[in-house]
């Protein structure tokens, strides 16, 4: 007889695929990682993870759009260009969008969204690696408590994604701190 209150390890498994997805992918933006505020890039390209879908009011479309970004941003590092102001460019275009479609709850995703693009251009710009370390692990902390957020009203992005961003945002917050000191 099987208990429906315990689920199988498969089924387990199944259910926080966007975790077992999100840690390699972590793991693996710290290769060659010479400066955390190489990182910075991730406090816009998170965000409009969220503004994307919400400038259409549809959260279906937040993992195609992510992965057309990730697509995007691979040759920009690759090539070692400037991919913080590229995502800038990309979002500022949304913010049109949404801004045109007057998108409902829209209004706040751009609010978070120019707060952590700020904390990226401030972190870059910063003198010191240090500092700009610190405040790049501060605001992917700080976004993985709006994932978290997101998950739990399950609004704006499916949960799946909220979860994968949550994780890897987790993740390399923690890991920043700790190439820090």
């Amino acid at each position: 007889m099987t208990s429906t209150t315990n689920p199988s390890t498969l089924g387990w498994l199944a259910h926080r695929w966007p975790t077992l997805v999100a840690i390699p992918i972590a793991l693996a933006s710290l290769y060659g990682l010479d400066d955390v505020r190489d990182l910075a890039f991730l406090l816009v390209f998170s965000p409009l993870g969220y503004l994307v879908p919400a400038s259409f009011n549809r959260p279906g479309i937040t993992w195609p759009a992510v992965l057309i970004g990730s697509f995007a941003v691979g040759p920009l590092r690759y090539f070692e260009l400037n991919t913080e102001y590229a995502l800038l460019v990309a979002s500022v275009a949304f913010v049109v969008i949404g801004t045109v479609r007057r998108a409902p709850g829209f209004g706040i995703q751009v609010v978070a969204a120019v707060l952590f693009a700020g904390l990226a251009v401030i972190a870059i710009e910063a003198g010191s690696v240090a500092v700009g370390g610190v405040l790049i692990a501060i605001g992917l902390l700080a976004h993985a408590g709006w994932d978290a957020y997101h998950h739990r009203v399950n609004r704006v992005v499916p949960r799946s994604f909220a979860e994968w961003c949550f994780v890897v945002d987790v993740i390399l917050g923690v890991v920043a701190i700790v190439l820090i000191f």
